[in-house]
């Protein structure tokens, strides 16, 4: 959101009265590898609270505080998915709530994580492989990370924005499925058997589910479909068919060996095969996962 957006957001809590809370989910604070243009001047951010360019805690704004709930993850921020680990911060009346709770959704977070985390936070902020904080090194990594798949996406034939332009963060690229691409999938995997998959909104696979199911049963890359981000309404109307979901967390050897598999699909679709490209076959020993962030 645009800190204009933001403040748009603040004044109707405001006018929904004081049982309106607000659960700020601030988990990719540390990546906001692309900022958006602000509209406002400099006056209007002073005084607002940011972990980094491109970011505003929203309990900053004026009168948030007391009806925020701000969610932060040792998992994003420091690449431990696996142990689900974060942290919240927020007024007594709303923390209390919160500690009630808990033991009954995470019975027993790791000790050993919790204690790591702990200690690793007041680390985060010194200076770290060269640059002023592990902060700025996390995202600088994943702004490399970002571009290098983007470039294989893009000679693979896939749509993506341009981060030049359009404002990015976390470590997940939507990628568009061009009609190019469209024509790579082989017919019968939009036709029964295959369309039918109880997981997919309506239970109907369409073309985002149709490109991921292939992709990784004949290419060896594992993506999301972009349908579970949509209402079901919107994902059976089509408007969630062109777009997956791609992972950029991951080691620059795994999205090069993707990279490698994805220029395959070009040659699948009946484009000459260039000296320069290599088929999904350099992939052999195993599945290149882009799916997630564990």
């Amino acid at each position: 959101f645009t800190l204009s957006e933001m403040k748009t957001i603040a004044k109707n809590v405001e006018k929904a009265g004081p049982q309106c809370v607000v659960i700020s989910d601030e988990v990719y604070k540390y990546i906001v590898h692309s900022p958006p243009e602000e509209e406002e001047d400099d006056d209007d951010i002073d005084g607002l609270s940011s972990s980094c360019r491109g970011h505003v805690h929203f309990a900053s704004l004026p009168n948030m505080w007391d009806r925020t709930i701000t969610v932060s993850s040792a998992g994003k921020t420091f690449s431990a998915t696996g142990w689900q680990v974060g942290w919240c911060i927020a007024p007594s009346h709303l923390v209390s709530p919160i500690h009630q709770l808990l033991p009954y959704v995470q019975f027993c977070a790791s000790t050993v994580i919790q204690e790591a985390l702990a200690r690793t936070l007041p680390r985060a902020d010194e200076p770290y492989e060269g640059y002023d904080s592990y902060y700025e090194y996390l995202n600088s990594k994943y702004r490399r990370k970002r571009d290098l798949l983007g470039r294989a996406l893009t000679e693979a034939g896939f749509a993506i924005q341009d981060y030049d332009a359009t404002p990015g963060g976390g470590f997940f690229i939507f990628a568009r499925i061009t009609p190019e691409l469209r024509a790579a999938i082989p017919p019968e995997r939009l036709e029964a058997p295959f369309a039918r998959n109880p997981a997919a909104p309506g239970g109907v696979a369409r073309l985002d589910w149709a490109l991921c199911q292939w992709m990784a049963e004949e290419k060896g890359v594992l993506c999301i479909p972009s349908s579970p981000f949509f209402s079901t309404e919107r994902a059976l109307e089509g408007a969630s068919d062109e777009f997956i979901r791609v992972a950029f967390c991951k080691e620059d050897e795994t999205i090069e060996r993707a990279a490698a598999a994805l220029m395959g699909l070009r040659a699948t679709a009946g484009e000459e095969c260039h000296d320069d490209e290599m088929d999904a076959t350099v992939v052999a020993g195993g599945e290149v996962v882009l799916n997630g962030s564990d």
